[in-house]
C-alpha cells in the first residue's frame, strides 16, 4: 500500500501566492497571484476530475501578467479545501464559485472551467448572472446535454462511467500514480504527455484522507444528479438562459466527448457563442496545448473589455 501524501503536495510553488480562505461555511485552497481591480473581472480557474489548482499552473501567470487577479481553486472536498458533508453536491460546488469570489471581494467574475469544472461554470452563469460576466469552458459541453441520451458521448466514456460505481476499485486505481496516469493517457491525445506526466501529483492529492471519494462521489453526482433532489434543483437552474459570452473549447480528439456533444450548447448560450477545436489535443486541453488555451483565454478577456 502506497505511504499517505502529505499536504506539502498542494503548495507547490511558483510565482503565485498559495491562500487558504473561508466562503460558504467552507475553507478554500487556492492558488492566487494578480492585483485586485475595479475595472477587471476576477478569473477563477475550476479544475475537472480527477486534478486539482495545479491542472491550471500553465494559464496562471499569463492571465495575471495580463493585469488580471486569477485564482485557481481547489473545489471543495479536493486537495487543500475542506471535505465537507455532501461535497458532491452540484448545486453547493457552484454556489461555493460566488461565495469565493465574494470572499475575495469581487463584484465581477469570469470563470473557466475543465470538466466538471466547466459545467460548473455553466451553472454559475444561469445562477449568478449580476456576478458572472462570462465563461470559458474546456471539454465540457452544456450540462444538460450529458444527462441526455444519444450519440453526443463515445463507448470510452460509458466505460468509465461503469468504473466509478464500483467505489473501492475505483478508489484505489485513482490513488496510484500508475494506474491513473493511463486514465489521464487514455483520455489525452495520443502521445501526448502533457496531462499524464503530472500523475503523480494528482495522485498523491488523492491520497489525502477522503479526497478519492470525494473526487469519485463528485464525478458520480453527474451522471445521477436527476435521481436527486438537490440534483433536479441543479438542472432547474442549468435550463436558465446565459447572456453572457460564452467560448467553448474541444481538444480535437479529446476520446470522451465527440464534436457533436456541443451542438445544443447555443440553446443555453443567448448571447455571443464561439466553439474552439485544438487539433493534436485531447480532453485536458489545458495541460496537451497549453499555449493554445492560454491565447484563447486571453484573447477572450480581451473581448469582454
Amino acid at each position: 500500500m502506497s505511504a499517505p501524501a502529505d499536504n506539502s503536495v498542494l503548495f507547490l510553488p511558483g510565482p503565485w501566492q498559495h491562500r487558504l480562505i473561508q466562503a460558504g461555511g467552507c475553507q478554500f485552497h487556492l492558488a492566487h497571484m494578480g492585483e485586485h481591480r475595479d475595472d477587471l473581472p476576477l478569473v477563477l480557474l475550476v479544475h475537472g476530475f480527477p486534478e486539482f489548482w495545479w491542472a491550471w499552473r500553465n494559464q496562471i501567470e499569463a492571465i495575471a501578467e495580463a493585469g488580471y487577479e486569477v485564482a485557481a481553486i481547489d473545489q471543495r472536498g479536493i486537495g487543500g479545501s475542506d471535505k465537507t458533508p455532501n461535497s458532491e453536491d452540484g448545486l453547493t460546488l457552484t454556489e461555493d464559485l460566488g461565495a469565493v469570489a465574494r470572499s475575495l471581494g469581487a463584484s465581477r467574475l469570469v470563470v473557466i472551467g475543465h470538466g466538471r469544472g466547466g459545467q460548473l461554470a455553466w451553472s454559475a452563469a444561469a445562477l449568478e448572472p449580476d456576478l458572472v460576466e462570462g465563461i470559458v469552458t474546456v471539454s465540457a459541453p452544456h450540462p444538460r446535454t450529458l444527462q441526455r441520451a444519444g450519440l453526443h458521448v463515445t463507448f470510452k466514456t460509458w466505460r468509465n462511467v461503469v468504473r466509478t460505481l464500483i467505489p473501492p476499485l475505483a478508489r484505489r486505481n485513482i490513488s496510484s500514480p500508475a494506474t491513473l496516469g493511463r486514465l489521464i493517457q487514455n483520455w489525452s491525445a495520443p502521445g501526448n504527455t502533457g496531462a499524464s506526466s503530472q500523475a503523480d501529483k494528482y495522485a498523491a492529492a488523492l491520497r489525502l484522507p477522503e479526497a478519492a471519494s470525494t473526487a469519485l462521489e463528485q464525478l458520480r453526482w453527474s451522471y445521477t444528479s436527476l435521481s436527486r433532489v438537490n440534483g433536479r434543483r441543479h438542472m432547474e437552474i442549468t435550463r436558465r438562459p446565459v447572456h453572457v459570452p460564452v467560448w467553448a473549447i474541444r481538444g480535437k480528439l479529446n476520446p470522451l466527448l465527440p464534436g457533436r456533444a456541443w451542438h445544443k450548447d447555443i440553446e443555453f448560450a443567448r448571447g455571443i457563442y464561439r466553439y474552439i477545436e485544438v487539433p493534436d489535443a485531447g480532453h485536458f486541453v489545458h495541460e496537451e496545448s497549453p499555449e493554445a488555451v492560454t491565447s484563447a483565454i486571453l484573447e477572450y478577456l480581451v473581448s469582454l473589455r
